[in-house]
């Protein structure tokens, strides 16, 4: 009697959980299924390229003449003579300002060189005056190391070589003379031979 009342229990419970595991074990099912829907359903993140830096190239100009701030600027490639000009503090009160075209646009190692009013007419009559005026070569004897440095291929190291170099061994006697100075020889002085000059 007790052996079957005991088997009889045993079937009801298992009677019991067994639905309720069945039922539990389909909520974790639909519950993964759900949770693998929601993961494919995500978009992967897209990382778009930074986009590319773009840097306006500079060049260097040498300013001298009628202007409050001679020297040399940094300008952009694009630069034209009248931004050098404000940057070199504007024209003085006797520059003529006429003999220059300010909207001209400025290349690398110019110089540009604002003259005094009436130079141009006095320069008119006398032609040995009005070479000196238009000529616009470094004197490699006199020049200092911002005008030297005016020149294609000539940095701040080899214009004080050039200039240590005429300060121990004298002035150049001619513009060869200049591949006597470490770091310059044929291929650098066929670059600047058409613009330097010595006394």
């Amino acid at each position: 009697m007790n052996k079957n009342i005991s088997g009889i229990a045993v079937a009801l419970l298992l009677f019991i959980i067994l639905p309720v595991l069945s039922a539990a074990g389909c909520a974790v099912r639909e519950d993964d299924e759900d949770l693998s829907y929601d993961l494919q359903s995500l978009e992967p993140v897209s990382e778009e390229p930074a986009e590319p830096i773009i840097s306006q190239e500079s060049i260097f100009v040498y300013v001298c003449g009628q202007v409050e701030k001679p020297g040399v600027y940094e300008v952009a490639s694009e630069a034209r003579i009248y931004e050098v000009l404000k940057m070199a503090g504007g024209v003085r009160k006797d520059a003529d300002i006429s003999a220059i075209n300010q909207a001209r646009k400025l290349s690398d190692g110019e110089q540009i060189y604002v003259p005094k009013t009436g130079e141009a007419e006095g320069a008119a009559g006398n032609p040995a005056a009005a070479a000196s005026a238009d000529d616009s070569r470094v004197n490699i004897n006199t020049a200092d190391a911002a005008e030297l440095m005016t020149l294609p291929g000539v940095g701040a190291s080899r214009a004080e070589a050039i200039i240590a170099y005429r300060e121990q061994s004298g002035q150049y006697r001619a513009i060869e003379d200049i591949m006597n100075v470490s770091g310059i020889k044929e291929g650098l002085f066929s670059k600047i031979s058409d613009k330097i000059k010595v006394n």
